[in-house]
């Protein structure tokens, strides 16, 4: 369970160690910070999923939420009644994490695409837009929220690439991981405890390759999965991690022969490492 003020503290922690692209050396993360952190081009994709996202922030719609991630596992699904207003609040990516989503994908190009965590299809619309030739599963344990995904994804016509599952994770990753072969790209923004974000990441390593990201979201949300998080770093398969705060970078090729750890901001938030 996220406490009061963790994420605080830990960003302040973050903030005071991370590093700028002027003090990376490696040629790997410095064309990634270049690309993801401090490209300023502006998107037409940007203005599109954000006019979507403000049109569900005025929606007075409530709809049913069931949250696997709050049962034991294998039990049923917890559900709620919720407005979208209030779920794009709490649960969609936000801007930044979209358009860093866009800018990485768009970089690294990835074919593979898989995300644990549709919510009302918000980082999926970024994904799609950023790769529209990629083959792209997004899964979702919640009908209502993911009927809403897709109908975001017509209106951007952003939805032919992208296959939205309903379902829980244990029963539907197997299947997902089994029609992609191999992945290029995961997001994990879907359950926020450290034994199911350990479980899905270890489902996942099968399938991965030289070129593979992992991209982690709410690392910071507890301490478990900080935890998590640090469990990630120390994998022998793990060759290299960016931490931007927001989202946390696994990396698996073998040419990087030590392993390594950045925790990376914008350049403009720290000017003097200029």
């Amino acid at each position: 369970m996220q406490k009061h003020g963790y994420p605080i503290r830990q960003f302040l922690a973050f903030y005071k160690a991370a590093d700028t692209k002027f003090r990376v050396h490696s040629p790997f993360v410095f064309e990634l910070v270049n690309a993801v952190l401090e490209d300023q081009r502006w998107y037409y994709a940007f203005r599109d999923v954000e006019a979507i996202r403000r049109k569900m922030q005025q929606s007075n719609l409530v709809i049913d939420v069931a949250d696997y991630g709050a049962a034991p596992p294998g039990g049923d699904a917890a559900h709620r009644r919720a407005p979208i207003r209030q779920i794009v609040q709490r649960a969609a990516s936000s801007s930044r994490q979209g358009q860093w989503l866009f800018r990485l994908a768009q970089w690294l190009k990835p074919q593979h695409v898989l995300e644990l965590g549709t919510s009302l299809g918000v980082g999926t619309m970024y994904l799609a837009a950023a790769v529209r030739s990629a083959t792209i599963i997004s899964m979702e344990g919640s009908p209502d929220c993911a009927h809403i995904a897709k109908a975001n994804l017509e209106i951007l016509g952003l939805h032919k690439n992208v296959q939205v599952q309903t379902g829980p994770f244990q029963e539907n990753l197997p299947a997902g991981l089994k029609s992609l072969k191999t992945v290029d790209f995961v997001f994990f923004d879907g359950h926020h405890r450290a034994d199911a974000t350990l479980q899905y990441f270890e489902q996942c390593l099968p399938h991965v390759h030289a070129q593979t990201v992992l991209v982690f979201d709410d690392i910071y949300w507890s301490t478990e999965m900080t935890a998590a998080w640090k469990a990630i770093q120390q994998h022998p398969q793990v060759t290299l991690t960016v931490d931007l705060f927001d989202l946390s970078l696994a990396f698996f090729n073998p040419d990087f022969k030590n392993k390594q750890h950045f925790k990376l901001l914008p350049s403009r938030c720290k000017p003097w490492h200029f």
